[in-house]
């Protein structure tokens, strides 16, 4: 979110006896009205959520924006949705068919407070989904009691924020994750923070030719906050064990979190990207980290400079077996593919994937790998907006609302810019942010919400015609992290292996759909084999096309 570029320019049916497998059947995928990828349901959808403060002052607090998630919270099969905004959560249940009804007041969740990030998981065990959020100078942990409703165990878990400093400053909390960091199969809750912005520092800076522009100030005009970690100890407590886990390392400023095993030595890895400070890549030794940013060539972009990191997503775009890192950055600054080599160093491929033309000029947010058209390989949807209201009277070249951007894969080698054909969805501007993904149908469509700084959301219906064969696998686990998160899924097809690691991070203050995704186009799955987060192994026969397959954890079948 810097200045700097600114100023520079100025298992399936066939496998009804297989031990541990199920398929939940779903319609298939209906077609489109009209020939485009996207279509926004929001009008129709019943949700009415308006965030936004242009023209009031924006101070770096009011730019950084808000998240959502996707999670199917009452286990009806459905994807459901939350909505953070200034001193307001959204809570929406879907029925499946893109319309939400808002339970948000039956809840239990209404705390005022200005969120930023959302992360899901069951960190108590009992088979629910909860909720964190985070926010400046707020944090809330809600235990999913069931019937739609939750608790605030934010005191008694032991991960709330601080009091203010003597200054005034509060504790800035951004994105955040569930992870299981010593494989004890307890969910752990990493937290980033952000900035020392309080009322008594800088509030707006002059921008401008001769100043003559009050906005936002660059984030290096505030010292750094850093990130905490909350080690689970049961009993659906925490306990800060930042330093001893080793995340007293983080560079500061950060902002998006994404979780895999990019090493795939069976110890989930944390990415994290920072605003105009060397990114963070925390190599996971056997439940303590280290600092591996700057040796992996993640922290700094192909020139050697530090980046406005701020979000960020792991996928196997070139399908080599191994996960590579994608992280938004401000305007007129690269925006960055590592591509992992192998398992220890990465090259930035931004250039030569053909990715910074379409986004250099943007100041991009949140970003999702997802495979909209199905055909095998990860396409990329990456949102945009400026962090200053009054943008264009800087420079004529930008604004404050931005396009959302569409990348289609060109089989892993380079991406093309589609939004042009994506249809009316993806013609306008707007300020955005945060990026989730699920398939919010279940009609094997991979379907998007994005939020918009200044108005309402996106809510995102793939339609796109002509979509090849898909696959989505959800995996039940042991009664411990019953969501599998950590686990590794390795699908082989003929036509090579597929990876895909569990979890609900990437973009930016963002939780997505749990349940992995694999378009197919015309390949065919020949089995599966999942690495439980304990490190163990499963093989399930190949499931069948067009499905979602429910893969179970079977300790007497794991080696």
């Amino acid at each position: 979110m810097s200045l700097r570029g600114l100023l520079w320019v100025l298992c399936g049916a066939a496998l009804p006896a297989v031990q541990g497998c199920s398929v939940a059947r779903t319609e298939p995928a209906r077609a489109p009205a009209e020939k485009a990828f996207f279509q926004d349901l929001r009008p129709a959808s019943g949700i009415d959520f308006r965030t936004g403060h242009a023209g009031q002052g924006l101070t770096i607090l009011d730019t950084v924006g808000h998240g959502a998630g996707l999670c199917d919270f009452d286990e009806d099969g459905n994807l459901d949705l939350v909505l953070l905004g200034d001193h307001r959560v959204g809570v929406y249940q879907g029925n499946g068919r893109f319309h939400f009804r808002e339970v948000t007041a039956a809840s239990g969740i209404g705390q005022k407070g200005k969120w930023h990030g959302l992360a899901t998981g069951d960190y108590d065990d009992d088979g629910r989904i909860d909720l964190f959020l985070s926010g400046y100078g707020c944090s809330a942990l809600y235990r999913n009691l069931g019937g739609l409703r939750f608790r605030n165990t934010t005191a008694a878990a032991g991960v709330g924020v601080g009091p203010p400093e003597p200054d005034g400053v509060e504790e800035w909390r951004t994105g955040a994750a569930f992870l299981d960091l010593e494989r004890d199969g307890r969910l752990d809750l990493y937290v980033l923070r952000y900035a020392r912005f309080g009322p008594k520092t800088p509030q707006l800076c002059p921008m401008g030719a001769r100043g003559e522009v009050k906005t936002a100030c660059d984030p290096l005009t505030y010292d750094s906050q850093r990130g905490v970690f909350y080690r689970n100890t049961g009993g659906g407590k925490f306990r800060d064990e930042t330093k001893v886990k080793g995340f007293d390392a983080a560079g500061g400023h950060g902002l998006g979190i994404a979780l895999a095993d990019y090493d795939d030595d069976g110890w989930l890895d944390i990415a994290g990207a920072n605003d105009e400070h060397p990114g963070d890549l925390f190599h996971n030794v056997r439940g303590r980290v280290e600092q591996v940013g700057t040796q992996s060539g993640t922290a700094f972009d192909a020139y050697g400079h530090v980046h406005a990191g701020m979000g960020i997503d792991w996928c196997d775009y070139d399908r080599d077996g191994r996960l590579d890192l994608f992280v938004t950055t401000f305007q007129n600054e690269e925006k960055n593919l590592y591509r992992n080599l192998d398992g220890k160093a990465f090259t930035d491929m931004s250039l030569r994937a053909r990715i910074s033309e379409p986004l250099h000029l943007w100041v991009s947010w949140g970003a999702r790998f997802l495979d909209y058209d199905n055909d095998g390989w990860p396409d990329l949807l990456v949102a945009s907006g400026h962090v200053q209201d009054r943008a264009r009277e800087i420079n004529p070249q930008t604004d404050y609302p931005q396009p959302l951007i569409l990348l289609r894969s060109l089989l892993g080698q380079t991406f093309e810019d589609v939004s042009g054909k994506a249809g009316p969805a993806l013609e306008g501007r707007l300020v955005g942010r945060a990026v989730c993904t699920g398939d919010i149908d279940n009609d094997g469509g991979v379907d998007a919400v994005v939020t918009n700084a200044e108005g309402q959301p996106l809510i995102l219906r793939n339609v796109t015609p002509d979509r090849g064969h898909w696959l989505r696998i959800r995996l039940e686990g042991p009664p411990t992290n019953r969501q599998a998160i950590g686990a590794r899924i390795e699908l082989k097809t003929n036509a090579g292996k597929r990876v895909h690691d569990v979890s609900t991070t990437g973009s930016i203050f963002a939780a997505n759909d749990v349940r992995a995704h694999f378009g197919l186009g015309e390949e065919r799955p020949l089995g599966v084999r999942v690495r439980w987060p304990d490190g163990k192994w499963q093989l399930f026969p190949a499931p069948e096309i067009d499905r979602e397959a429910i893969l179970r954890h079977d300790p007497k079948a794991a080696d």
